[in-house]
């Protein structure tokens, strides 16, 4: 039970369930923007590939700046500026999907502005995560929020799946404007104590600066962040295809079978991060980096269902099990001055790149065919990962 110590913390509770139900909202806005666009273009994988470069082009612009404001700024309110406004992007896709008045330029640039509401939630709860429990419990409140983060981008999109099949966009996008509402009341009720000092004269680009240096002084601390990085643009990248494979093993539904299958393998992915003995090295994550790039090489040839579902279950889980392991890593090597501009470090290398591994990979598609792009992608994260393996181990 020393795993659940913060949750003692009122605050911390408050911190806990708000970010939970605004990235929960936030992925099932994601899966509902890919399910319209599919279905607007005929599954045009170069479609999909742009809309993923909107999505998360924002991580790419904002990551940095997002990160200095959370070191130079009361982040609470922060936290809830950025929350009233995903609340004011939620009802007007509700509206808008209600109309029926979305056509895809207007989906790229609402999925554009969820992107960039998320880029600043999302530095800004990690750095509130260390000021919302005393010091004797930071070592339970930092896996509990990666946890939370990871259960949110897993629960969205398997939820959305359903609620897309059988209730269509506008309830999808319902539920994401009842989840930035109940989000923002839990934030309004969130004190912490101290908040972030300003140093007078420092600029954005110097405070951005030290974050960057900061980060190099804390071994393996870029070493990790590389990982992350060649995860997103080869290991994850072919989330932004799921309606190609979902459409080529099953039609339209397939899509929406392959989400769920996902989610079940990122849950099973975070399960086995929280229930190790150790704590998770470098080394362990770039293996399973390079696993990761085996599955997705195979992607391309499968034409079984089962055996898609499959695959997608592994992929997601060893995605998670990455993304949460370097999570973790991250949080207990930096210190807490700066913890919001390396981790802000972390999104870009993981958001900030996920537009151009999608993009890149919509291109290929079209190209050179499935069997070729995801056999391209696979092969780079292998040796990625073994080389990244080799080099720390």
């Amino acid at each position: 039970m020393a795993m659940f110590r913060a949750m003692r913390h009122p605050q911390f509770r408050f911190l806990w369930g708000s970010v939970l139900l605004v990235q929960l909202g936030y992925w099932f806005a994601t899966i509902a923007f890919q399910w319209e666009v599919a279905r607007r273009t005929g599954n045009d994988p170069l479609a999909l590939g742009v809309l993923y470069f909107a999505a998360f082009a924002p991580y790419l612009l904002f990551s940095l700046p997002a990160g200095a404001l959370a070191d130079s700024r009361d982040r609470r309110a922060l936290l809830l500026t950025a929350q009233v406004c995903s609340i004011a992007l939620a009802t007007t896709c509700v509206v808008l999907s209600r109309l029926d008045a979305t056509p895809t330029l207007a989906v790229l640039g609402l999925a554009f502005l969820a992107g960039c509401v998320i880029t600043v939630v999302s530095p800004t709860n990690q750095a509130l995560t260390a000021n919302s429990v005393p010091a004797v419990d930071l070592a339970s409140a930092v896996p509990l929020q990666s946890m939370g983060l990871n259960l949110a981008r897993i629960a969205g999109p398997a939820l959305a799946g359903p609620v897309l099949l059988f209730a269509g966009s506008t309830a999808a996008f319902s539920v994401y404007a009842l989840t930035c509402v109940a989000a923002t009341a839990l934030a309004w009720r969130l004190v912490v104590r101290p908040r972030p000092i300003v140093v007078p004269g420092e600029g954005l680009r110097r405070r951005v600066l030290a974050g960057v240096a900061h980060a190099r002084d804390r071994p393996p601390a870029l070493a990790a962040l590389l990982t992350v990085a060649v995860t997103s643009v080869f290991g994850s990248a072919f989330q932004s295809q799921l309606p190609v494979l979902g459409a080529q093993v099953a039609g339209e539904s397939g899509f929406l079978v392959l989400v769920v299958a996902g989610g079940v393998g990122s849950l099973a992915g975070v399960v086995a991060v929280a229930s190790r003995a150790r704590q998770a090295t470098l080394v362990s994550a770039a293996l399973q980096l390079a696993v990761l790039g085996a599955a997705v090489g195979v992607l391309g040839v499968v034409r079984s269902f089962a055996g898609m579902a499959v695959l997608m279950a592994v992929a997601g889980g060893l995605t998670f099990s990455i993304m949460t392991s370097i999570n973790g890593m991250l949080q207990r090597l930096v210190a807490d001055a700066h913890r919001g501009r390396v981790l802000s470090l972390y999104f870009l290398c993981w958001g900030g790149l996920l537009p151009f591994g999608g993009l890149g990979l919509g291109v290929l598609l079209r190209v050179a065919g499935a069997p070729v792009a995801f056999a391209v992608t696979g092969a780079v994260a292998v040796v990625a990962g073994l080389s990244i393996a080799a080099r720390s181990g």
